[in-house]
């Protein structure tokens, strides 16, 4: 009898212990024969976010109660008669305990799973409206059977299982955000021509981000030039003003050199020295940013820690990177937990997370609201939109710097931009959430608009007859990149060979008349009504045309040949 119960244990601690067993020598093999590989990092976070979010055993994923169910009914075995007979009331347990494992832990771990990720990610965001006794239609599913808040943190908070904070108010009515100088198209393209110089080197377009100025409405775009293979490391960053035809690029150089890329290979993957000095931080490439410090290049990253949250894992916030050379080449990398306003020149909250308490709003109003009334926003996903759709990084009028984004009802066709999304950007402390806040505005609010509507106001302003750029849509130019100003007021850029031809500033009730202005100059002045000048212009040499002049002869003469298809 002994010996039987001695084998049935034998074979209970076979069946448990051959999984864990596996996986820990498994890891600790791959880190002592191939150290310094990103995968020592991301092995042991993929056990962690497939099978024990809390890195123990006090919380199972799905697939972690899954198997455990298989376990339970393998472990019938140990107490079976040459595995072929039933083996005794312990087996009876074993296979109780397996059915109570596939029918209670399991669905309930594998139904709460994704509304787990809403639950945490929504803990931070607040909505407000302009009136709670007629809240706008897109949020009557959160206030529908609502409870009174507390008066100072939520007006309301919603009966629904995910938690949702209402609170009256119409502030961002008065929020007035700086302008930016350029477009993100116009700053790719001004980036590009800096990295072309210099084989294996590309700029990595993630790392486009624009950095404001010491003077109001003042910036520049800002963007990691990396190096490649196995032999080129990082080589600095470029910054564009938006009105120069050049980017400055501050190297990686001399006393002060990286001897690793983001897109190296081998020993020079910079990815995989960042993985083993710091295991629990992770990142995405949108988060990465770059800026010059006085001609030497720094690289920020806003990092993310991995954390159980119920059956599943979820992403907090880090604290930030910060990158700089060394004489060796070996990066000196420091971790910040916290950032406070003002101590970086750019975002120290990962974009990634911002993204994530956005999506996860579609959960505020329930499973049931979330899946037959779609209820949620997004970002537009009209075509002008398509180069940069949302998380604007803007200044506000208190200099701060914040994530902004125009959205529209969840699965709407009608993409109306009936709220914004605001995060603040230039702040972060570890393992916390920055607020977000989802501004809702009131049915039939003149700031109430759509990209489709804003563009053809913006059409036909540029198409007139008194504006200074006639023929900018019939020879190739775009409008891209409607961004908010506050209020009602929007700009969007006229974009042409990959470069700002100009901005418009526009209103979104189109009660104020939109105003045309060149990059880094004044409005131009329109050509009266029967002013020849451009006409005759375009009978001149070519080669002495300006690229404007060019442009607007080109679409001159591509009316006139189709005035006279048409005439035929």
């Amino acid at each position: 009898m002994g010996g039987r119960w001695a084998t049935a244990v034998l074979r209970l601690l076979m069946i448990w212990l051959a999984v864990p067993a596996l996986c820990w020598l498994t890891l600790l093999l791959l880190r002592w024969l191939t150290p310094g590989f990103r995968y020592n990092q991301t092995l042991p976070m993929l056990i962690q976010r497939h099978l024990f979010p809390d890195g123990d055993l006090t919380a199972l994923t799905p697939l972690g109660w899954l198997l455990v169910a298989v376990g339970l009914f393998v472990s019938i075995a140990a107490f079976s008669d040459g595995y072929e007979t039933f083996g005794g009331w312990a087996g009876g347990v074993c296979g109780l305990l397996g059915l109570a494992v596939l029918l209670w832990a399991f669905p309930v771990a594998l139904w709460d799973n994704d509304k787990d990720a809403g639950r945490y990610y929504s803990s931070q965001t607040v909505f407000h409206v302009p009136d709670l006794n007629r809240p706008p239609g897109s949020m009557t599913d959160v206030l529908d059977g609502a409870r009174s808040g507390d008066g100072r943190a939520c007006d309301r908070v919603g009966a629904h299982d995910v938690r949702s904070c209402v609170v009256q108010g119409t502030s961002i009515r008065n929020v007035r955000w700086e302008a930016r100088t350029s477009s993100l198209a116009a700053a790719r393209t001004a980036m590009n021509n800096a990295a072309s110089t210099v084989q294996r080197v590309d700029i990595m377009e993630e790392t486009l981000t624009y950095l404001w100025g010491a003077q109001p409405d003042t910036g520049r775009w800002s963007a990691v030039l990396d190096g490649s293979e196995i032999r080129q490391p990082m080589y600095g960053v470029a910054e564009w003003d938006g009105t120069t035809n050049t980017a400055r690029v501050c190297r990686f150089e001399g006393t002060y050199r990286m001897n690793r890329a983001f897109g190296g290979g081998r020993k020079n993957n910079l990815r995989n020295l960042l993985a083993e000095r710091h295991r629990r931080l992770v990142y995405d490439d949108t988060d990465i940013w770059g800026y010059c410090d006085d001609g030497r290049p720094v690289i920020v990253i806003p990092v993310k820690r991995q954390i159980g949250h119920g059956s599943r894992t979820v992403h907090t916030a880090g604290g930030v990177l910060v990158l700089r050379g060394s004489p060796t080449g070996s990066p000196v990398t420091s971790h910040r937990a916290q950032v406070r306003p003002g101590e970086l020149p750019g975002p120290v909250y990962p974009i990634s997370l911002v993204r994530a308490q956005r999506d996860a709003t579609q959960w505020s109003a329930g499973r049931e609201h979330r899946q037959r009334s779609s209820f949620g926003f997004e970002p537009s996903d009209d075509d002008a939109q398509e180069e940069n759709s949302g998380e604007y990084l803007l200044r506000g009028p208190d200099r701060r710097l914040y994530y902004v984004t125009p959205l529209t009802p969840r699965d709407s066709e009608s993409e109306a931009l009936v709220a914004y999304g605001v995060a603040p950007a230039d702040q972060t402390a570890a393992g916390r959430l920055n607020r977000y806040d989802v501004h809702v505005l009131a049915d039939g609010d003149p700031m109430v608009t759509d990209v489709a509507r804003l563009r053809a106001r913006a059409v036909a302003h540029i198409s007139g007859p008194s504006s200074p750029y006639p023929n900018f849509v019939n020879s190739g130019g775009e409008l891209q990149e409607f961004t908010p100003l506050g209020g009602e007021s929007w700009r969007v850029y006229g974009v042409q060979n990959g470069q700002t031809a100009f901005y418009i500033d526009l209103s979104a009730s189109g009660r104020v008349t939109p105003r045309t202005v060149t990059p880094g100059g004044n409005a131009p002045q329109p050509v009266p009504p029967g002013n020849k000048e451009q006409e005759d212009d375009c009978g001149g040499p070519v080669r002495e045309m300006t690229d404007r002049r060019l442009a607007d002869c080109l679409g001159r003469f591509a009316d006139e040949l189709r005035r006279r298809s048409g005439g035929e």
